[in-house]
Formats: C-alpha cells, structure tokens, sequence
C-alpha cells in the first residue's frame, strides 16, 4: 500500500496508485532503504528473492526496476525469507534464507542501486533474524532451529562474510539488535 501522510493530524490517505503489486505472488516481507539513493529494497518471503524500486520522493511513490534471487537456480526445497539489511556504506546488501539456511550476499551498484548476487554463505538452520553491526564490519545470525548466534566479518570491498565465531545462547533466538 502506498499512503500519503498528513504531518498536521497524523492521518494516512491513498496514494495515486494506491498500491504496488508485484508482477508474481512473491510475498513481500521486510524492506530497507538505501543510505545513499531513493532506493528501496523488499525480500520476498515467498519468492525467495529481493525487488530494488525506485523511490519517488516527491509523490511518495515506489516502482519496481529488478527482482533477483535468494537462492541457487537448483535448489528446490522449501525456502523463505525473512530479513533483509544493508551495510551503512550502501556497498552490500544480505538476506536471510529460511530452508536454504543461508545467507545472500549481493553487491550494490552506488550509482544505480541494482543488485548483483555474490552467492549465499551457509548458516545456522532457520536464521530468522540477523544483524549488521552500526559500522558494518560484523553480521551475527541467529539459528531459531539450532538455538546458535554465528559471528562473521564483513569484507568492506567485496561484501563477502567470512564465518568467525559460533556460540550457543538458546532455544529459539528470534531477534539481534547490535547498537553503539
């Protein structure tokens, strides 16, 4: 849905569209913006992929400009996603993998904002949630299934995440919030 927002009485009203609907049922779940462009990411639950728009600033709009996958071509298990989060630099940009247990790194053009997959680095089973660290040098993921939280590094220049450490905090993690 697509809303403009009255700043005097706090009231919600339609836009013009009124709604942004995705070419396939795709579900989508989470979203984030980016720190640089009027770009706006949404993962897809139930497409197993992320969607870049283009956000209009002045009408408050979103326009769909690419969708990419989360997951290899051949994996053909169940898999839905659930978080999405970009670095602070706007350089990469990661999703978490719900079946694949994994996570999908993606390089982002800073001029553009379009999306270009690095792949999925495995994870705990059922990584609902996860977080970048407020530099973006640290993402920790949390397993719902394995009751595990993994540290990695984030390569600034590739945007790759190398696994550092694993500890174990408990039955079913369902959120991360790193702070300063």
């Amino acid at each position: 849905m697509q809303k403009t927002f009255n700043d005097t009485n706090g009231h919600l009203s339609p836009n013009t569209p009124e709604s942004v609907i995705p070419d396939e049922d795709v579900g989508p779940r989470d979203f984030c913006f980016h720190p640089h462009l009027n770009i706006v990411y949404f993962c897809n639950e139930e497409g197993s992929s992320v969607t870049t728009y283009q956000f209009n600033t002045v009408a408050g709009t979103l326009r769909a400009m690419q969708t990419i996958p989360t997951i290899p071509d051949n994996f053909s298990e169940k898999n839905r996603c659930a978080l999405i989060q970009i670095t602070p630099t706007g350089k990469s940009l990661y999703v978490a993998n719900r079946g694949h247990n994994s996570i999908a790194c993606f390089y982002v053009d800073t001029n553009t904002g379009l999306l270009t997959s690095l792949g999925q680095t495995p994870t705990e089973p059922e990584t609902r949630a996860f977080s970048l660290d407020p530099k973006g040098d640290f993402l920790f993921a949390a397993g719902e299934k394995s009751g595990r939280l993994v540290s990695y590094r984030v390569n600034k220049e590739t945007g790759r995440l190398t696994l550092l450490e694993t500890y174990v905090v408990g039955r079913a993690p369902w959120w991360i919030l790193l702070t300063k």
